[in-house]
């Protein structure tokens, strides 16, 4: 069965194909999470599995999603996990108010642990695309599609419906943009 009938199916509450889904998907969402969590400098955020199952959740959950393809279904889910490492530094800014690093244990296997720095460093950097959203909302999807669903440049073309030249101008000015304030921060 199809990636995009097993979700209608899993909407519409059948338990063997939200069954199905999880399996069909849930290694390519672990290496997507793993990839983010390593582009954060391996940052202590949400673990893997924690940041997989929050999105997977949040995208299952939607009760409006209708999905194209495959890859329309990964975007969906890279921009989840972008909203969910918002919603949990937003989470963790107001919790800890200038405490110590601190770890909320999720069950006996996982750990969450966020320090000042990584905190810091990704709340700037997810307040960077949404200032670049307002500028131009196709840079924030090509963000969520090159950066949090790690697409190609044809891949992502062909899920925003604009030539690869375009996605490469909007990544590259997306990069350098976010990449200057960086360095004027530092």
């Amino acid at each position: 069965m199809q990636i995009i009938e097993l979700i209608k199916d899993s909407a519409e509450g059948k338990k063997q194909s939200q069954d199905e889904l999880f399996e069909c998907v849930y290694e390519d969402l672990r290496n997507l999470a793993r990839k983010i969590r390593f582009d954060w400098r391996n940052e202590h955020t949400l673990n893997t599995t924690a940041l997989v199952h929050e999105a997977y959740l949040k995208v299952c959950n939607s009760n409006d999603l209708s999905l194209a393809n495959k890859l329309h279904f990964y975007r969906v889910c890279g921009r989840a996990m972008r909203y969910v490492l918002s919603d949990y530094i937003k989470y963790k800014s107001t919790a800890k108010r200038g405490g110590q690093s601190e770890k909320l244990p999720l069950n006996e296997q996982f750990v969450i642990e966020l320090s000042d720095a990584s905190e810091t460093m990704m709340t700037e950097l997810l307040d960077k695309i949404e200032k670049l959203k307002t500028h131009d909302p196709l840079i924030a999807d090509v963000i969520d599609c090159r950066f949090f669903s790690n697409m190609s440049v044809v891949e992502t073309s062909e899920v925003l419906s604009v030539s690869p030249a375009t996605v490469k101008r909007k990544w590259a000015f997306a990069r350098s943009f976010i990449s200057a304030d960086f360095s004027k921060s530092a």
